[in-house]
């Protein structure tokens, strides 16, 4: 980023009303924008069970890299989907990061039948859009229409499909109910309906029709066309500058004593790519909360506690994990040489015997972190499997697993070339922003370089890291982390386990498994996801995991510690190791 574009974002951070602001209590509730519901339509209000606050006043975030989209459908990114998930857009189910369960959101009840294969869920009557359009049934009959659209690239839709390629039937029961009507049992069926972000038809249903939701609620779209059912609406975005959220004045929750959430005026992402940046904003005050702390931050924020009138929180062990990933997509990946080392199961467990994990949480993560082993992090006491195989910090067991393949020093040099002399060499990206990410790579070129690998550590701008990772697949190898689904289920993370999956990063969309390997490894996620017997459940993962460690889709490399500081003055604060961390009960925040 430019220096003047960094002046001029810092003062439009210091210029912003609200960021900072401690406004009396009396001032704010001079002017309660929401005091009650008004309108001929009665409104099935959902009654929050937080302490009741004041109105008025400015959160102010930090988002290190720009949306790539307002879409929530399409949406799978972190940087989209912290602006838009539970802010923008709301679904028929919510969650409790604190209880750990589902809860009503724009369903106000649900009921299944004994088999699971019905859903009926029943609606809130009187809702209405930020725009002040009336919420039907229709809206949300559209909504997985459009995601169950094989032409549309729904993040979501990997959690309903049915073992036979198919999707739930949905259809209208009377004026305010829906019903799903599946093949086999699901899972998590209750908590993929609650990650399927509602849309309304009213403004979406012509372009669809037309063919080009793919292309509808860019970053670049006027605000008013981004309407939603959450707390809050987009009112301006500037590019690598920032996104300004104002309240929804139709919001259709209400406090303890009956009046309209949310009751923050307005929440502000600044764009901060630098993670010391953002923490020098926070210290500044123009920041009120960080999450997922990197090491260095915990213990400089600690410092400062007293006098910069925030708490650093120790929210436990992560569930969310880094891995390093290697490209093994024969379809679009066009380096012959490269795809036999990395598509040979030894190539990969001898890269994860040549990493020192114990040196990167010393190094890097400066003790708050533990190896990792396995796709889940050992935070997630429900779905964490123990027995995996584990591959011990071993350079010797590395050569020899090398050797098995026919890639080993041929001439004596110190580096290693395969059975046709070419030198083993490729390249390692990850994001640029991401301070932890970026000295992990660091430590995987020197550790592999002492194998002799010639390894070159490109870091790269977020967007164009996810561009090749998701759509070129123009990469060698990348260091990227998972971002634990709520809740922390693996049906939730299919489209990140399965080889047909999205976002399955050695080899997405595959119209079928490619080896024997991984359509072991699908019928044994499909097996958990198709049954409502919780031993079944845990029996299926359980060996869908066993041989994800042995084959390596990915090399899963470390789990930290999760922290968070905020402000003190901020009420209803709930943190959480689960996402939105801080702000999961955006509605309920008020400034004390």
């Amino acid at each position: 980023m430019k220096r003047v574009v960094l002046v001029s974002l810092f003062v439009a951070a210091l210029a912003l009303p609200g960021c900072g602001e401690r406004n009396s209590g009396k001032e704010r509730g001079a002017r309660e924008p929401n005091p009650a519901f008004a309108g001929a339509a009665p409104v099935e209000a959902m009654r929050s069970e937080g302490e009741i606050g004041a109105y008025g006043g400015t959160l102010a975030l930090a988002l290190p890299q720009n949306p790539k989209s307002f879409n929530p459908v399409l949406a799978s990114e972190t940087s989209t989907l912290q602006v838009i998930s539970q802010v923008v857009y709301k679904g028929l189910v919510e969650y409790d990061n604190v209880e750990q369960r589902e809860t009503p959101g724009l369903a106000k009840s649900w009921e299944a039948s004994a088999d699971g294969r019905v859903w009926r869920f029943r609606l809130r009557r009187g809702v209405a859009w930020s725009d002040g359009a009336p919420f039907t049934v229709e809206d949300a009959l559209f909504t997985f229409e459009v995601t169950f659209d094989p032409k549309i690239a729904a993040a979501g839709r990997d959690l309903f499909v049915h073992s036979d390629g198919t999707y739930p039937v949905v259809e209208k029961a009377g004026e305010d109910e829906i019903v799903f009507r599946l093949k086999e049992p699901n899972a998590l069926f209750l908590s993929a309906v609650g990650a399927t972000l509602l849309i309304p038809r009213h403004k979406l249903e012509a372009v669809y029709r037309a063919g080009g939701f793919n292309e509808a609620l860019l970053a670049s779209s006027p605000p008013e066309e981004i309407v939603g059912l959450g707390p809050y609406r987009v009112r301006s975005y500037a590019s690598d500058q920032r996104i300004e959220l104002e309240r929804n004045p139709h919001y259709w929750k209400v406090d303890g004593a009956g009046r309209r959430l949310p009751y923050l005026d307005r929440v502000i992402f600044l764009i901060v790519p630098d993670a010391n940046a953002a923490t020098l904003r926070f210290q500044a005050g123009e920041i009120d909360m960080l999450w997922e702390l990197a090491p260095e931050t915990v213990d400089l924020l600690r410092r400062g506690e007293g006098p910069g009138q925030y708490k650093v929180h120790d929210l436990g062990a992560s569930f969310n994990t880094t891995f390093l990933v290697f490209n093994q997509d024969t379809a679009r990946y066009r380096n012959a040489a490269k795809l036999r080392w990395f598509r040979e199961t030894r190539f990969r467990q001898a890269i994860s015997y040549a990493i020192d994990r114990d040196a990167i949480v010393r190094t890097v993560f400066l003790g708050h972190a533990a190896p990792l082993y396995g796709f889940v992090s050992p935070a997630n006491k429900q779905w964490h499997t123990a027995g995996l195989r584990q591959y011990p910090h071993d350079p010797g067991k590395a050569r020899e697993l090398l050797r098995e393949i026919g890639i080993e020093d041929r001439d004596a040099d110190g580096k290693l070339e395969d059975a046709q002399g070419k030198a083993i060499r490729f390249t390692i990206h990850t994001n640029a922003n991401n301070a932890t990410r970026v000295g992990i790579g660091a430590q995987l070129k020197e550790q592999l370089g002492r194998l002799g690998i010639d390894v070159s550590f490109q870091p790269l701008e977020f967007n164009l890291l996810i561009e090749k990772l998701a759509a070129t697949r123009d990469f060698d190898a990348i260091i990227l982390g998972w971002q634990a689904a709520v809740p922390p289920d693996p049906v939730l993370s299919q489209s990140g386990l399965l080889p047909t999956g999205a976002a399955y990063g050695a080899f997405p969309n595959q119209k079928a498994p490619g080896t024997e390997w991984e359509k072991r490894l699908q019928e044994r996620l499909l097996a958990n996801a198709q049954t409502v017997d919780p031993q079944k459940r845990k029996e299926a993962f359980a060996e869908a995991m066993r041989i994800w460690s042995e084959h390596l889709p990915e090399i899963d490399l470390v789990a930290g510690r999760s922290f968070a500081a905020a402000k003190n003055r901020f009420g209803n604060f709930k943190p959480s190791p689960l996402a939105n961390y801080t702000y999961w009960n955006l509605d309920e925040l008020y400034i004390k």
